[in-house]
């Protein structure tokens, strides 16, 4: 890692990502803590908000892939961060109007969607000859620290400045993040000659069957989707299970979620290592298990409660941190590997909104099994879910690997 950022180019399209999402963690906090204000009953409009944020990803990520593929990197990286500039000083003059503000939400995530698969498909012409899983790795470890931070930089500036001047600091990280991007040019070139509509007509058509075509990205998509129903009840009910079942006080429910986050990081750090050693698909399918069992082991935590006091509970919140992480890694290296630099943009964006559509249908699922269920039956039948998807990953590996061993190749 130390030797991507001594590479200059890298290193200023690593601080271009790294200010970038810092801004979308400071506006994302300050639109929700916004939105709790403008009504009586917030729940729902918070609600609102959190779906606004994540929708445009899942209902329109399809279609970016086919930009990604035609356009320039560069284009559509630093365009994005323009009218996300845009959008967010917008914010200012609607902090009253919750319609309003809802449909800035939806704009900024379109841009984010964009930027997004752009920043995605264009890692391999960034790192060029050095090593990708290091270069995600590095990525997806400073994204989880960003996410950490970036609300409680947030919650203190607004605490301190209030929330018009967060949406101008805000609009400045996106300036920043613009001028960097700009002055790479190994982001220049697109990858394929841009065409008129029936171009972009034909290559959104066609690319979803190219992607699926490939094996290892058709039991990707397949294996993600248990997987993503999973975070998605995660996501809702650690919550629930942390403040209403655990009852936990405001420092150890600080202290859990820290943990949460702790716990991604190291398996972001330990990804590079770990792809070294195992085959992807092995690594996927222990992530999946280890996620799976983070989630069981949450049966006898909850029965036995207080009996092991905070630490069992933040030592579990690590260990789910750490496996949801596990499961990025080699998703992410398998799309870069097995994806044709021609369908990159496509694959990736196809991939993004089944994972993001799916995360959605689980977000909701799990405030309906929390409501009717208990949030703890919740997360433990979300920890059932995903042994399937691990034991056929699990076999699937083997098959692959067994040829190999023998000298075999399995392609002939």
């Amino acid at each position: 890692m130390r030797e991507l950022l001594r590479d200059g180019t890298y290193l200023r399209y690593w601080l271009a990502v790294v200010v970038s999402f810092l801004g979308d963690g400071i506006v994302r906090v300050t639109v929700i803590y916004i939105m709790a204000g403008l009504s009586d009953s917030p729940a729902l409009l918070i609600a609102l908000a959190v779906v606004a944020q994540l929708l445009p990803a899942g209902a329109l990520g399809a279609f970016v892939g086919p930009l990604v593929d035609r356009i320039s990197p560069r284009v559509l990286l630093v365009g994005a961060d323009l009218a996300r500039i845009v959008i967010v000083l917008l914010m200012i003059i609607c902090v009253h109007s919750a319609g309003g503000l809802l449909a800035l939400i939806l704009l900024e995530g379109i841009g984010r969607a964009v930027f997004e698969t752009a920043r995605m498909a264009a890692i391999p012409k960034v790192v060029g000859g050095h090593n990708i899983g290091a270069a995600i790795a590095l990525f997806q470890s400073t994204v989880q620290t960003v996410n950490l931070i970036g609300p409680l930089i947030g919650g203190a500036l607004i605490a301190v400045a209030g929330t018009r001047i967060i949406f101008v600091l805000d609009a400045v990280t996106f300036a920043v993040s613009a001028v960097l991007l700009g002055s790479l040019a190994v982001l220049r070139g697109a990858t394929t000659t841009a065409g008129g509509p029936g171009a972009y007509l034909s290559s959104l058509r066609t690319g979803a069957g190219e992607v699926l075509r490939i094996p290892s990205l058709r039991l990707v998509a397949w294996a993600m989707v248990p997987v993503m129903l999973a975070m998605g009840v995660f996501t809702t009910n650690i919550n629930v299970q942390l403040l209403d079942d655990f009852r936990l006080p405001p420092f150890d429910y600080g202290l859990g979620q820290g943990m949460v986050g702790g716990g991604a990081i190291v398996g972001a750090l330990l990804g590079p290592t770990l792809i070294r050693r195992y085959s992807l698909n092995a690594l996927l399918a222990a992530a999946v298990a280890l996620f799976a069992v983070a989630l069981l082991v949450l049966w006898p935590i909850d029965a036995t409660w207080p009996a092991g006091g905070t630490v069992a509970v933040v030592m579990w919140c690590a260990l789910a941190g750490l496996a949801t992480s596990l499961v990025q890694v080699p998703v992410a290296n398998i799309l870069l590997r097995d994806l044709p630099e021609d369908l990159r943009g496509r694959g990736i964006a196809l991939l993004n909104a089944v994972m993001v559509n799916f995360t959605v249908l689980g977000v909701i699922l799990g405030g309906v099994l929390a409501d009717t269920a208990g949030s703890t039956l919740s997360l433990v039948l979300a920890g059932a879910v995903l042994v399937p998807p691990a034991i056929v990953l699990a076999a699937t590996d083997r098959e692959v690997a067994g040829p190999l061993l023998s000298g075999v190749n399995p392609r002939s």
